[in-house]
Parts: C-alpha cells; sequence; structure tokens
C-alpha cells in the first residue's frame, strides 16, 4: 500500500501546477486593460517601479520574509532574473502599451511561449522534435507576424507598429528570465515565492532610484486615491500573484508544459479589452490568435 501512494501527490501536484498556470494566465491577460488607465498621466518608468516595489511587499509573508540567499550562485541568478525580468520586460512592456491597443499586446504575450521555447531547446534540449515540431515553430513566427503588423501596408511595404515591437522585445526579456529561474529552481531549494519577491522587490527599488533621479516622480506623487487602488491592484494581483502562480507552474510540471498553458493569456486578455475598453477583434487578430495557440499547443505535445 505504501509504494502506490506517491502516484496520486504526483497527479495532485501536475493538477496544483496546471491551476495555478491557468491563474497566472487570467490574471496577467488583465494587465493590458488596467494598466492603460494609469498609463494616460504616468511616466512607465515611474508606473513600473511603484508596480514592482508594492508587488514585491505583497509576495513578503509568502516568501516568509526571507531576504538571505545561501550562495553566490544563487546571487548571481537572482541578479540575472530581476536584471531581465524586473527591469527591462516591464519597462519595455509598459512603453509599448503608451503606443498600441490592450488587445495586440495580449496576443503578443505568445511571444514569450515561443522565446521560452526555443531557449529551452537550446539550452536544456526540449528540442522540437520532427517536421511537425518545427512546422509548429513557424505557425506562431507567421501568427506573430501577422499581429505585430495588422497586415497594414504603407507603399507596399508592411508596417511595424512600435508598440508591438517593443512588447515583443518585453516577451524575450520575460522568456530569458524563465530559463534563468527554471536552472534556479532545479539546482537550489530556492522557492518559488522567494524568486518572485527578491526579483520585484529589487526590479522595482532600482527603477524607483532612476525614476527619482531622473525627475519622473512627479505624476505619481499627485495621483488620486481611486488610481492608487488601481495601481495596487494591478501591481499585487497581475504582477505579484500572476508571477507567483507562473514559477509554482514550472516548479511542477515543468517549462514546456507551463509555456503551453500560459498560451491562452490572450484569450483573457482581448476579452477583458473588449470588456472594458470596448476594443473590437479585427479579423487578422483573430486569426493571429488562432494560429499562434494551434501552434504552442502542437509544440507542447512534440
Amino acid at each position: 500500500m505504501t509504494k502506490q501512494s506517491p502516484a496520486p501527490k504526483q497527479a495532485g501536484r501536475h493538477w496544483f501546477g496546471y491551476l495555478s498556470v491557468l491563474a497566472a494566465s487570467a490574471l496577467f491577460g488583465s494587465v493590458f486593460t488596467v494598466a492603460k488607465v494609469p498609463l494616460e498621466t504616468v511616466d512607465p518608468l515611474a508606473l513600473a517601479a511603484v508596480i514592482y516595489v508594492i508587488s514585491g511587499i505583497s509576495l513578503i509573508p509568502f516568501a516568509r520574509a526571507s531576504f538571505r540567499l545561501k550562495s553566490r550562485r544563487e546571487l548571481r541568478y537572482m541578479v540575472a532574473v530581476t536584471g531581465f525580468g524586473a527591469l527591462a520586460a516591464p519597462m519595455l512592456l509598459l512603453y509599448g502599451l503608451q503606443a498600441t491597443s490592450a488587445s495586440d499586446a495580449s496576443i503578443l504575450t505568445n511571444g514569450e511561449v515561443l522565446f521560452t521555447i526555443i531557449l529551452s531547446s537550446l539550452f536544456f534540449g526540449e528540442r522540437p522534435k520532427g517536421r511537425l515540431g518545427m512546422a509548429a515553430v513557424g505557425i506562431v513566427i507567421i501568427g506573430l507576424f501577422i499581429a505585430t503588423t495588422n497586415m497594414e501596408l504603407s507603399d507596399t511595404i508592411l508596417q511595424f507598429n512600435a508598440g508591438n515591437i517593443l512588447i515583443l522585445a518585453s516577451m524575450l526579456m520575460w522568456a530569458i528570465d524563465n530559463n534563468i529561474s527554471r536552472r534556479l529552481l532545479t539546482f537550489s531549494d530556492i522557492s518559488p515565492a522567494k524568486i518572485a519577491m527578491l526579483k520585484s522587490l529589487f526590479g522595482g527599488l532600482v527603477m524607483l532610484g532612476v525614476t527619482v533621479a531622473a525627475g519622473r516622480w512627479g505624476a505619481i506623487a499627485d495621483l488620486e486615491l481611486n488610481m492608487w487602488l488601481i495601481v495596487a491592484g494591478l501591481a499585487v494581483s497581475g504582477f505579484g500573484a500572476a508571477l507567483l502562480f507562473f514559477l509554482q507552474g514550472i516548479k511542477h510540471i515543468g517549462t514546456i508544459k507551463t509555456m503551453s498553458v500560459f498560451s491562452t493569456t490572450p484569450i483573457f486578455g482581448i476579452a477583458i479589452a473588449a470588456l472594458v475598453l470596448g476594443e473590437t477583434i479585427t479579423l487578422f487578430q483573430g486569426v493571429a490568435t488562432g494560429m499562434i495557440i494551434a501552434g504552442i499547443l502542437l509544440l507542447s505535445r512534440r
């Protein structure tokens, strides 16, 4: 009887992992709509700083307020994930959101999925198998191309939306972060909550210092209470909780399965943008979303 007990526990961990990533997808999908509100009056750098500081503080109870790292190796990895995932990525994302629609940004989140899988194949040996696997990568790339350009022409040359390019660049930064975080979780017993707390708090404090030094704090200081509540909700749910759930998924079901479930983010993002902002879904957006999700699901099965 005792030999059979680990199987239900393993199944339970898998279900917890899948549900965690699904929750992360829904919460992160809300970011693209909710962030539009403060971005109308707040500089993206200042907003990113405040969001990540609040996010880091909200995660302290889950990490048991532990700031201690066990080795220099852990420190090096934490510096890397902070630089890519809590500095470069959020700044690129929020600057990109100023120049594109919430629905376009939601679709482009699957750039993170593709980049993560490509980097994972290069550094962890999880390569797409056979011609079908390579075809799946091609489908995702075409879908991202359609989403980035919306197939708009100017003098017979495709127009690349600058905001979309910045969103895609932020997804590359998070993809690098994902793979480094996976490596950190593999060789260390550090908890996902601690990784999320440390990188959010330290990244936010660095951006906060840059914001003050650059003289961009004014718009934040003048925010009214209702706007502070929106920013705090965005920080705690869309970034803090989403990151915590996402890392739990990587820990329990691995990178590829996590990213395949995370590919549902555009569905939540587009639905929320349509309901709250009244954004319409274009034919090209629908085609791009379908292609990207189909490609990601095919990749995850290979």
